[in-house]
């Protein structure tokens, strides 16, 4: 494959930049996906979905930077999704093999809405002529290299921009305008021009406004005649549908004007002192419009602001005033977020949903905004005429028929299964409408939903959207109908005589009972497991207890102690540890490959099922800790060695030629730790010895032993400091049989017992403490 050179436009999704190094290679998108691995599945359709993101971890960008030949920062200053791949997508265990790991993400973009770039500029930066969308805020649409004002994503059109023709001009002077309200704007930039486009639209929407305005006729007419001649027509388009269009773009100059406006401190306060006494009246507004008139070459804008409801621009005066009159306010963001906010009802319609809108008024044969137009020239207003209710009244229908249909289908739902716990799968589909898919909708949009909503869903179902799993839910009700038929469950029998798949359930719940939502105990009392009876099933003395309990004293023992190589006879919370262990080894092994508990078991301890002896690996886990430290919280255990005991069995172990493979690695990684070293150095000092050759007994007569008894007290003493057995003594202290009779014969003549009463020098307390405690667990 040949390398090319592709170069991001500023600004640009992930996604638009992949289709066009697709492009580059004469390759399809889908191409390029198939070296990543998805979390989620990226939607097939044709075209694609430009109105969606793809977040790659740090494998897959770098993989990125060498198809493109970019540097990395250059692209992570033009990509604004770059570094939110690694962040979502980092530490998961997806690791190896050389792929990266990939996300596809769809809904509202924290970058800001997506819109179609200039293909134009796109070109000069490499690859096709294909579409482009890039990140763009309603203020950041105007290319003026090339006159386009740029259209979102989604809008239900194949247009991508709109030729403003004469107009670049004054919108270039109007966005070199808005650089300087958005810095005196500070924080509120954005919400300072959502309130001036709001204001504008509401003129664009008012007929009293179109019956006097003589600069938007003109501008209109010129920006679609030139939109028509470069991008052709659209087939059931009429005069509303372009208006819609092509309204923000014309409207940009007047909406930058009134932000200019909504931000002078000055214009305010002058407008404040003639607004004193008149906010309880819709006249209140009219001070401002004048002056805001004056601004705009509309003197006659306070007479059409007054004559109309009270929209945007009037709450805004009515908040600002009732600030001005309270010394010492809030905050700057607090003040901003209140006087910049637009309600719903003061929101412009939206393209797309705009669209869709008229196409609805169309199709029912009446009523149009096209039919409601009326102004000089051909511009007029867009609003809703015949039996529409408004802006947006026929997408708001659309949405409450979907709604009822969703509930009567729910309905006959709980007609026959009695509930609304369905689960969210593609087997739930009935007559080409997923119930699964539509309910888990609405639980996620639940804090959206009317009252009469979620009165309707709740009268068919009070559980429909509990605060715990639907798929708990749907056991209970299973249960429940179990109940209902056989009798309420109780816990002074063991959980004996249920169905097989009922015990599992509850056995699950018994165990993490206290942790359960406050509703979930409460459902389980109805079926007759209340807190007294979870109590009688734990004080059952021969109960079977469940898998979850057994790993949960395997998770506390792993805690306690850093490892799973239990040895002995170990009994936690009644789970006998040893023997569960034991088993799930057996079946491990048995199984030939590792089975779920195992999985989980690894997450504790890597060698909880070593292929050698467990006290092997007990003496490992001991020199690692030893060498590395304990683990967080942990402690030793009661058989431990010491650090001496531990260092020597390692160093013993690296001389060993029996080992396994694996074994041998362990022993090699703690021994790059701790380092060469002898198997046995002397402990007793020459002052000590001098104090201790007093006290041991005379040879008799004839004795011709030629050991040393300085070096017999030497392997006592070793064998008391390292916990090793007689047949692991050092070849430096001779045999160990002669060694073990002279142990024997000096504690059976109280010997040693004077040697751990002497008074020793600082040094030799070490390995004194360790002989009484030898003599005390050996010859007790």
């Amino acid at each position: 494959m040949a390398v090319l050179r592709v170069v991001p436009v500023a600004g640009e999704t992930t996604w638009s930049f992949l289709h066009r190094i697709a492009d580059a290679y004469g390759l399809q998108v889908g191409d390029l996906r198939a070296w990543w691995r998805w979390e989620n599945p990226v939607p097939r359709v044709r075209g694609g979905r430009p109105d969606g993101e793809v977040l790659l971890d740090a494998v897959a960008l770098q993989q990125l930077v060498q198809w493109c030949r970019i540097p990395a920062g250059h692209l992570a200053r033009a990509l604004p999704s770059w570094a939110a791949g690694p962040e979502v997508l980092v530490d998961r265990g997806r690791a190896g093999a050389g792929r990266g790991w990939a996300r596809w993400r769809m809904g509202a973009l924290e970058w800001g809405p997506v819109v179609f770039g200039c293909r134009l500029c796109a070109v000069r930066r490499g690859a096709g002529g294909g579409p482009v969308w890039v990140y763009r805020q309603p203020w950041q649409r105007w290319c003026g290299r090339h006159g386009r004002w740029l259209l979102a994503v989604g809008g239900g059109h194949r247009l991508e921009f709109v030729d403003m023709g004469a107009l670049g001009g004054e919108l270039a002077r109007a966005r070199r305008r808005w650089g300087r309200v958005e810095t005196a704007a500070g924080v509120a930039g954005g919400e300072v021009f959502a309130l001036a486009r709001a204001v504008v639209c509401r003129w664009w929407a008012s007929r009293e406004f179109w019956a006097r305005e003589t600069v938007w006729g003109p501008r209109l007419d010129g920006v679609v005649e030139a939109t028509r001649r470069r991008c052709g027509g659209v087939a059931g388009w009429g005069d509303a549908q372009w208006r819609l269009l092509v309204r923000d773009a014309v409207v940009f100059p007047e909406v930058v004007a009134v932000a200019a406006a909504l931000v002078d401190e000055r214009l305010v306060e002058r407008a404040g002192r003639r607004m004193q006494g008149l906010l309880r009246d819709r006249a209140g507004v009219e001070p401002f419009a004048a002056m805001l008139g004056e601004r705009l070459e509309r003197p006659w804008l306070a007479g059409v602001e007054v004559a109309g409801a009270p929209g945007p621009l009037a709450r805004w005066v009515a908040v600002t005033a009732r600030e001005h009159r309270t010394p010492g306010g809030g905050p700057v963001s607090g003040r901003y977020r209140g006087r910049w906010s637009v309600r719903a009802p003061h929101r412009p319609v939206e393209v797309g949903a705009g669209l869709l809108e008229l196409a609805g008024s169309s199709s029912a044969g009446g009523g149009g905004w096209g039919e409601a137009a009326v102004g000089e020239g051909s511009g007029g207003p867009l609003v809703a005429g015949g039996s529409s209710g408004g802006p947006g009244w026929a997408l708001r229908q659309r949405e409450a028929d979907l709604f009822a249909d969703g509930v009567e289908r729910a309905r006959c739902h709980v007609e026959r299964f009695g509930h609304l716990a369905v689960a969210h799968t593609g087997s739930g589909v009935v007559d080409g409408f997923d119930l699964g898919r539509w309910l888990a909708r609405r639980r996620t949009d639940a804090a959206s939903l009317t009252a009469g909503q979620s009165a309707q869903l709740e009268r068919l179902d009070p559980w429909w959207n509990p605060p715990w799993p639907v798929g708990w839910q749907r056991c209970w009700y299973r249960a429940r109908a179990y109940v209902v038929v056989h009798g309420p469950v109780h816990g002074g029998d063991n959980l004996e005589g249920l169905a097989g798949w009922l015990q599992t359930w509850l056995r699950r719940q018994i165990p993490r009972y206290e942790s359960l939502h406050p509703g979930q105990r409460e459902l389980l009392a109805r079926l007759g497991l209340s807190a007294g009876e979870v109590e009688r099933f734990r004080a059952w003395p021969a109960r079977r207890r469940h898998p979850g309990e057994a790993f949960a004293a395997a998770r506390r023992y792993a805690a306690q102690f850093g490892h799973l190589a239990v040895t002995g006879a170990t009994v936690i919370d009644g789970i006998v540890l040893d023997a569960w262990l034991s088993a799930a080894r057996r079946r491990q092994r048995t199984a030939g490959r590792p089975t779920r508990l195992g999985t989980r078991l690894d997450a504790l301890d890597v060698w909880w099922n070593p292929l050698w002896a467990l006290s092997w690996q007990r003496w490992w886990w001991a020199a690692h800790h030893h060498l590395h430290g304990l683990p967080e919280g942990a402690r030793w255990w009661p058989d431990a060695p010491g650090r001496e005991g531990a260092l020597a069995w390692l160093r013993r172990q690296h001389t060993e030629t029996v080992l396994l493979p694996g074994q041998q690695q362990l022993v090699a990684d703690l021994m790059r730790v701790a380092g060469e070293g002898p198997l046995w150095r002397p402990r007793i000092s020459d002052r000590a010895w001098r104090t201790l050759s007093g006290m041991l007994p005379v040879r008799p007569a004839g004795d011709r032993r030629y050991r040393s008894e300085r070096e017999i007290l030497e392997a006592i003493v070793h064998i008391a400091c390292t916990g090793h057995s007689w047949p692991q003594l050092p070849l430096e202290l001779g045999s160990h049989a002669a060694c073990r009779i002279r142990s024997a014969r000096w504690h059976a003549d109280g010997t040693l017992t004077r040697i751990c009463r002497a008074r020793l020098p600082e040094q030799d307390r070490a390995w004194q403490r360790h002989l009484v405690e030898h003599l005390a667990s050996a010859y007790e």
